[in-house]
C-alpha cells in the first residue's frame, strides 16, 4: 500500500512535506512550519542519519508527530532543535531579577 502511494506521488511529481500526513497541514508542529518558512527544507535531501534510539523516546515523539515514519519523526525533532526559542531559558536564568527591580525604574519602561 505504501509503495502504491509512493509510486502515485512520484507519478504526479508531488512529494509530501515533512510532517504532512494525509492533509494534516493544520496539525503540523510550529517547529516544522518555522523551519519551512526559514528555508531549512530547501535543497536535496542528501544527509543520511542512522542511529539507535530508546524505543520509548521514539514512540513518544512519534505520537506527538502523528506518524511512526522514522524520517518524519527525526525531521520533526531536528526542526524543533533548529528553531528552538530562547525565551524560556532566558526567563529561567533571570527568574526573580525583574521582581527585584525598583518600581521607579519599571515605571520608566514603555510597554
Amino acid at each position: 500500500m505504501a509503495a502504491v502511494r509512493k509510486q502515485a506521488a512520484s507519478a504526479t511529481g508531488k512529494r509530501k512535506q515533512p510532517g504532512k500526513q494525509s492533509g494534516e497541514t493544520a496539525g503540523r508542529s510550529v517547529a516544522l512550519r518555522i523551519a519551512e518558512a526559514r528555508g531549512l527544507f530547501s535543497g536535496p535531501k542528501t544527509k543520511h542519519v542512522n542511529a539507535k534510539v530508546p524505543p520509548r523516546l521514539f514512540d513518544a515523539a512519534a505520537r506527538r508527530v502523528g506518524t511512526t515514519s522514522p524520517a518524519v519523526v527525526i525531521t520533526a525533532a531536528l526542526a524543533a532543535l533548529a528553531t528552538e526559542d530562547e525565551l524560556g531559558p532566558w526567563l529561567a536564568r533571570n527568574w526573580g531579577v525583574l521582581a527585584d527591580t525598583p518600581p521607579e525604574l519599571l515605571d520608566q519602561i514603555e510597554f
